[in-house]
């Protein structure tokens, strides 16, 4: 068990995401795709993104069962930090921290790989350092204005569940194996370590995981427990109501269902497989009925639910089953 002893209860417990969180949970992901297929279609969109990408310093990690050291993936320091903020902080783990770390993940390696990511573990960070920030511009910085919104979301919804039904009744909705009493979250875990939090604990709602938590127990981070989000409209949209389907058209209600998260027009071209022209075009028209809002920063145009479309959804009744 990983047992986190909060100082002050819900008042010690903080909501934050992290960019480069998300990288390296890519990076896993890219080493067992098979093992999480509701990524599957994203990544096939992808394949020539990633395609050539030298990750092997980051990937060395990534083995399934294998310890992935803590200085990879920083606890973040602001409700929103930037990734520049993170790689940062990953660049200036102590080096004592590395060394120690990189023991314990090159424990199943064999002897050359061992002794290459110990004889210099400025280098080892250096380098996968290197191979986080190509992956980031590769594949996340291009949707991080999406993922963006969505963990906005995620963590807007959790502090108000919070606020409405306390600490103890929400986090064992973050995952299977979290549980909390009195002033203490657990984790279940092979591993048996107490962390106290006396500056509080950070929950970090995370896209690329899907099936565990990752529990940051390291004295030179803050304690930090990742979880998997909820919301995955990213990934695949959602089914609609037959009943949309007749009165706006399949494709404007599947893109009805999908902006419960907030999405980029990319994003949302991907998601019902069309141009993005043309997504924009229907786009144009859920707006013009007051259905969504966008939101513009630079190139990027964001799109959400108004208040009407919410209801719209909410009001339609379900898809029937097949088969009734």
């Amino acid at each position: 068990m990983i047992r986190y002893r909060l100082g002050a209860g819900a008042a010690s417990v903080r909501w934050a995401m992290s960019p480069v969180h998300e990288v390296v949970s890519l990076a896993r992901l890219l080493t067992e795709p098979r093992r999480h297929p509701v990524f599957q279609p994203w990544l096939r969109r992808r394949r020539q993104r990633l395609t050539g990408l030298d990750l092997s310093a980051l990937t060395v990690f990534m083995a399934d069962g294998a310890y992935r050291p803590d200085f990879l993936d920083p606890s973040p320091m602001s409700s929103e930090p930037t990734f520049d903020d993170g790689l940062a902080a990953l660049l200036a783990a102590p080096l004592d921290q590395v060394h120690a770390e990189l023991v314990d993940a090159a424990a199943r390696h064999d002897d050359d790989v061992r002794r290459r990511l110990l004889d210099d573990p400025e280098r080892t960070r250096t380098q996968a350092a290197a191979a986080v920030r190509r992956l980031w511009k590769a594949a996340v910085e291009p949707e991080w204005p999406s993922m963006r919104q969505a963990l906005r979301a995620e963590m807007l919804d959790r502090a108000v569940q919070v606020n409405r039904e306390g600490l103890r009744a929400v986090v064992p909705r973050l995952h299977p194996s979290a549980s909390a009493e009195g002033d203490t979250i657990t984790i279940e875990s092979a591993v048996d370590v107490g962390v106290d939090c006396p500056d509080g604990l950070i929950l970090v709602p995370s896209l690329f995981i899907t099936d565990r938590v990752q529990c940051t127990t390291s004295d030179h981070w803050s304690p930090a427990i990742c979880y998997p989000a909820t919301g995955r409209y990213l990934w695949s949209a959602p089914v609609t109501p037959r009943s949309l389907d007749r009165l706006l058209g399949v494709t404007r209600s599947r893109i009805l269902a999908a902006l419960v998260t907030p999405l980029q027009t990319s994003v949302v071209a991907d998601l019902v497989s069309v141009t993005k022209p043309t997504a924009s075009e229907h786009l144009t028209i859920l707006r013009d009925a007051g259905l969504i809002d966008s939101s513009r920063a630079g190139r990027t145009v964001t799109h959400e639910l108004t208040v009407a479309g919410r209801a719209l959804l909410e009001a339609a009744p379900p898809r029937p089953r097949p088969g009734r």
